[in-house]
Formats: C-alpha cells, structure tokens, sequence
C-alpha cells in the first residue's frame, strides 16, 4: 500500500493469477462518500461488466 504524494488517498495495488493469466487489481480509500448506494452501484455494474 503506498500513498499518493499531496493527497490522503490510500493506493493499494495487488496481482492475482487466475487460470495462467495475471490480473491487476488497483483498490483506492475514500475518506468520506457522499452517496454509498450510488458508489455500490457502481462497483456492481463495474464487476458484472468484467464478468460478461
């Protein structure tokens, strides 16, 4: 985990393999959200469009 230089976002980079292929995973902290639901939703969205 690393921090990004004058921001207080935290960065957390990781690689998965899954079936001989690599995968990189990039996951970022938010402080604060304003709308939980909207940001659930897209994150589901996001996932199910990389499973099709």
């Amino acid at each position: 985990m690393f921090m990004k230089e004058g921001n207080e976002k935290k960065v957390n980079k990781v690689t998965y393999e899954i079936n001989n292929k690599k995968y990189t995973v990039i996951t970022s902290c938010i402080e604060t959200v304003q709308n939980i639901d909207k940001l659930y939703e897209v994150i589901c969205r996001y996932a199910i469009s990389q499973i099709k």
